[in-house]
């Protein structure tokens, strides 16, 4: 009989109880890659096996401990049979070892955002917390005598729980404090020889809220001993039996600017990473830095895959509120029925399959940051008769909830429908179209824009180079003559994947136009007319005059004079 086995429900008690208190999910698997105990609901029944060349395995593999922040991109998984439906956003593996053996692997994954952001957020203490979990284990193995085993592991778990930088207050049924931590005897001054009433620690409100939720699920931010907490109830289950609750406080000024700072960074975009020349682009770029500062309405009009979230970002990493929250969300991909709980949050049994905590909207998320509502045109009436109300009054009410939450998120939306027309039509609010298109900016399509067509060309190629590790040196004038023919119907986002297309599959030195033409319509670049093909010649010509020279008023009037053309025909052959 396997090893891990033989105290297989000595070790599902353990993850449980680890689970009610970091709400990450636990699973260990044994050498052969059987899962032996696991805390993941769906998907994962105990005695199927982990995936071939998984984490799991590479882990039994090597000996080594893993911590992989996005499973899916990571080389490590790269060759996992599983790779294409893995669900884990972010993965902690670490071996067992026990009599100088690998005997398995313990590993935590997130499988939702907030447990994402726990793990992330707390890498190391996770992983000294795993480290000494694998050695609890060692020691269950080692001891025959369940009582002892179970003793030794309560007090290991103890030990573990003061190392967390979270308050952990366990409760029995009758809702007594059964245990503290040192964080939470530390911030709430809690005397271990007199240990109050759960009422009169967090107060008669906070417990009254939780009573309301039979101590399930979340409350807060709450303000106790000068400082603001957010408050989990998670139950301790045994047998399917509760026997008594953890209470998790988190710190919600460290977990808002822990926040803050990840999305801050992942998603830092500005003024600068928008490539381009071309007139219209740049009237575009001036107009967006000019309202980036202030929080009035932006309404960011263009084509599919001109980059309108890319020029949302931007505005907002301009403004005075680029060290909040960005958030963005498309009207178009939620179904009718999701909008609202998206947007404005839901409480504890609102829906047939709602979160047993509920959750926040994203209204309430970025409440004092930028919210980016892009396709706008396809919300439905009914939830703009509601988004007009919630910007007018700056409130939201969570759905199945009658307690209003302050918001006032900056508002920039975007989409490639004529709002106006949908006005007329009686397909969009009016009232809400006004109050959204304050500033409208209209980022015009790659065909439009000329020669950008080239400068983005050679964007992506530098950074297909790095990413693949090639050395292609540009591009044939053939290619250039099919880039610059081709009308992008896709607009940026095709042109991007294009031209990785063929760095991928490309063996010269230089991007050629026959691997080109294998991913654009076939018409592509040809039968076009003589003076079709003459025009863009010209403005290529031109184009790259002005690369060369620079694109003020002065070193236009030189690229007209070596040209030995006027400035106007200039500006008329450009247009």
């Amino acid at each position: 009989m396997n090893i891990l086995m033989s105290v297989k429900q000595e070790l599902q008690h353990i993850i449980e109880a680890m689970h009610a208190v970091t709400n990450v999910d636990i699973t260990i698997v044994d050498e052969d890659l059987q899962r032996i105990a696991s805390t993941v609901d769906e998907g994962f029944s105990l005695g199927a096996k982990a995936p071939i060349y998984s984490a799991f395995h590479k882990c039994i593999i090597t000996g080594d401990q893993y911590f992989l922040e996005n499973p899916k991109e990571d080389p490590l998984c790269s060759e996992c049979v599983n790779i294409e439906n893995c669900m884990e956003l972010v993965e902690l593996c670490i071996p067992i070892k026990f009599s100088g053996k690998i005997i398995g692997v313990i590993g935590m994954c997130a499988y939702d955002e907030k447990a994402r952001q726990n793990l992330l957020m707390n890498r190391e203490s996770f992983m000294n917390f795993e480290s000494q979990l694998v050695h609890i284990i060692s020691t269950v193995l080692s001891e025959k005598k369940i009582m002892k085993m179970l003793e030794y592991s309560s007090s290991e778990l103890m030990t573990l729980i003061n190392s967390l930088n979270e308050g952990i207050i366990i409760i029995n049924n009758n809702h007594e404090i059964i245990n503290t931590n040192k964080y939470a005897n530390d911030k709430l001054n809690i005397d271990t020889y007199s240990i109050p009433d759960i009422w009169n620690l967090l107060s008669e409100k906070v417990y009254n809220a939780f009573v309301d939720k039979d101590f399930t699920g979340e409350v807060g931010p709450v303000k106790l001993n000068n400082k603001e907490f957010v408050i989990n109830a998670n139950p301790i289950m045994v047998k399917d039996k509760r026997e008594g609750t953890v209470l998790v406080l988190s710190d919600f000024d460290k977990m808002k600017e822990s926040v803050i700072e990840f999305s801050r960074k992942k998603d830092m975009v500005t003024f600068d990473d928008i490539v381009g020349e071309s007139e219209l682009l740049k009237q575009a770029r001036r107009e967006a830095m000019q309202v980036a500062d202030s929080d009035v309405p932006v309404l960011i009009l263009g084509e599919t895959g001109t980059g309108k979230e890319v020029f949302a970002r931007a505005i907002h990493n301009l403004s005075a509120r680029k060290n909040e929250v960005f958030m963005a969300i498309n009207c178009g991909a939620i179904p009718e029925n999701l909008i609202e709980s998206e947007l404005f949050g839901y409480e504890k049994g609102s829906f047939t399959g709602a979160n047993v905590r509920g959750n926040p909207g994203k209204f309430e998320i970025c409440k004092d940051g930028t919210l980016f509502l892009d396709e706008i045109g396809d919300l439905p009436l009914s939830m703009q008769v509601k988004l007009n109300r919630v910007l007018e009054e700056k409130e939201i009410l969570r759905v199945g909830g009658n307690t209003p939450i302050k918001v006032n998120p900056r508002i920039i939306s975007a989409t490639h429908r004529s709002l106006a027309s949908m006005v007329e039509k009686n397909l969009f609010r009016d009232d809400l179209y006004y109050r959204l298109n304050v500033v409208p900016i209209y980022l015009p399509p790659l065909r439009e824009r000329g020669y950008d067509v080239i400068i983005l060309s050679r964007y992506f190629l530098n950074r297909f180079n790095n990413i693949y590790k090639k050395q292609f040196k540009g591009f044939t004038t053939e290619a250039e003559q099919l880039l610059m023919g081709y009308k992008f119907p896709g607009n940026i986002r095709e042109l991007r994947n294009l031209i990785e297309y063929a760095v991928i599959f490309e063996e010269g030195s230089y991007i050629g136009a026959e691997n080109l033409r294998k991913k654009v319509a076939p018409s592509s670049g040809r039968n076009l007319k003589l003076s079709e093909l003459t025009r863009l010649y010209e403005k290529s010509v031109i184009s790259n005059k002005i690369q060369e020279l620079g694109g003020d008023l002065e070193s236009k009037k030189e690229a007209a004079r070596q040209l030995g053309i006027s400035i106007a025909t200039l500006y008329r052959k450009l247009e």
